[in-house]
């Protein structure tokens, strides 16, 4: 065996915990919480059960409102639809009828105490491309212009 002359030695020892200091020390607890508990176990059920409820009934309200603002929200926007349809459906007549009737949908109406007077349709050309071509005639002097 070595021994360090000058040097400290630390001893290590181990103890069991075990269940019996486990349960000393709950039996201490619980006897110094009925020594300064303020108020009988009745009392303190009442008063967990009455925070309990007040918070319960505090979700429920937060949740029923919104609810009702969900429901109000689909609401507004069943009716927004409504409308948009209605107004498309009366666009897409009103264009079949100016059409049916000869007239671009968004020329200007007549009066309704004029006689409408029908005219042929207005007809759009669109020029996409030019070629143009050489004339007999250019190419007699032999250039091309």
């Amino acid at each position: 065996m070595r021994e360090d002359l000058g040097q400290p030695r630390i001893v290590i020892e181990e103890r069991g915990g075990g269940a019996g200091s486990f349960l000393l020390g709950v039996l201490v607890g619980a006897g110094a919480a009925l020594l300064l508990a303020p108020r009988s176990g009745r009392e303190t059920q009442r008063e967990i059960r009455g925070f309990v409820t007040g918070r319960v009934d505090a979700v429920r309200g937060a949740v029923d409102t919104r609810v009702e603002q969900a429901r109000t929200a689909v609401d507004e926007g069943r009716s927004a639809a409504a409308q948009a349809r209605a107004e498309l459906q009366r666009r897409v007549q009103e264009a079949k009828a100016s059409y049916r009737g000869g007239q671009r949908p968004d020329a200007p109406r007549a009066p309704a105490l004029q006689l409408a007077v029908s005219a042929p349709p207005v007809q759009e050309v669109v020029i996409t491309e030019v070629t143009t071509e050489a004339d007999v005639g250019d190419l007699a002097g032999g250039e091309v212009r």
